[in-house]
């Protein structure tokens, strides 16, 4: 599991020292008509003009004493005074349509989706576990009141439900939070319940209950760590789905306000590109695909027996 484990760290790294390694604000627009859709490894200057507005100057040289540069694609002429006084920029990951930075606004929307992302599935862990072991405990006709619960909240379209109280209200991040964790802990609850039911009996339970320990407490102490890595592989399998729905909203510009930024929201400016800027849709889609591969490769690490996952699912149906 070294491979998904030194990911997942990097991406939690970056996450939490976004602003540091940010190289510029992500919501800065410093030039709208010079920055705008430059390439990647673009390098260029910040001067100021006789108005004191900033220029965006790219492929800066000097002639017989002279110097020039390209501003929007045109010929500007440049003193000694500007180059002075200039701020040198490098766009790593090239720019957008208002001349903001791609690379540091994708280190902010990575930080927003592990946020999104990580409230999520905790909140759906939290509702899912608590039902699945109430209902994997249960005798008599609760069990199955709770697992019609469970099918009621699996039928119910996760992508509409929002769409509805996006009418309702304002799109929010708290919503967004609300919406995903409370629509995806199904499968969390249907493979708790179905562990819980083949571990009741056994001897671990048997022992707590000589013990004299409390249903709540021969779950939580004794059954639920027996199945803590199906939960894990049930949270990053989980996690995957949240972060396509999270920027899959945010593209349809139904996800946070600013000044959140997603990767949703990225691709979501870069539908008004013009041909060759490929690099405003290249680089936040392979970062969708490279957090979704890698999320899916741990649950597929965390995997300790291949065949009691599929009998807890067979259990759970």
């Amino acid at each position: 599991m070294r491979g998904p484990a030194l990911l997942a760290a990097a991406v939690l790294g970056v996450a939490v020292a976004a602003p540091s390694l940010a190289p510029l604000d992500p919501h800065a627009q410093e030039d709208l008509v010079g920055a705008r859709w430059l390439a990647p490894l673009t390098r260029a200057i910040l001067v100021a003009d006789g108005s004191h507005r900033a220029r965006v100057v790219t492929d800066v040289r000097e002639e017989t004493g002279r110097w020039s540069g390209l501003h929007a694609g045109r010929v500007v002429g440049l003193d000694a005074g500007q180059i002075a006084r200039a701020e040198t920029r490098f766009y790593l990951l090239g720019t957008d349509g208002l001349g903001r930075d791609v690379a540091s606004r994708l280190a902010f929307a990575l930080r927003h989706s592990v946020a999104v992302v990580t409230s999520s599935v905790a909140l759906a862990l939290l509702v899912g576990v608590g039902l699945g072991v109430a209902a994997g405990l249960a005798r008599g006709p609760w069990d199955p009141v709770l697992m019609r619960l469970v099918d009621v909240a699996l039928a119910l379209p996760r992508l509409l439900v929002f769409l509805l109280l996006a009418t309702l209200t304002r799109p929010s991040l708290p919503l967004i939070v609300l919406v995903l964790g409370l629509t995806s802990w199904p499968p969390a609850a249907r493979l708790v319940r179905a562990g819980v039911r083949s571990l009741r009996d056994g001897g671990v339970a048997l022992a707590a209950r000589a013990g004299g320990s409390s249903p709540a407490r021969m779950a939580l102490r004794h059954l639920l760590p027996e199945l803590w890595p199906l939960v894990t592989v049930t949270a990053a399998l989980l996690a995957a789905d949240t972060i396509v729905l999270e920027a899959s909203l945010a593209f349809l510009g139904l996800g946070a306000p600013p000044p959140a930024i997603s990767l949703g929201g990225i691709l979501a400016a870069g539908r008004g590109a013009p041909a060759g800027s490929w690099w405003i849709l290249v680089w936040p889609s392979a970062l969708l695909v490279a957090l979704v591969l890698g999320t899916r490769a741990i649950a597929a690490r965390a995997v300790p027996d291949r065949a009691a996952v599929r009998a807890f699912a067979i259990q759970g149906r």
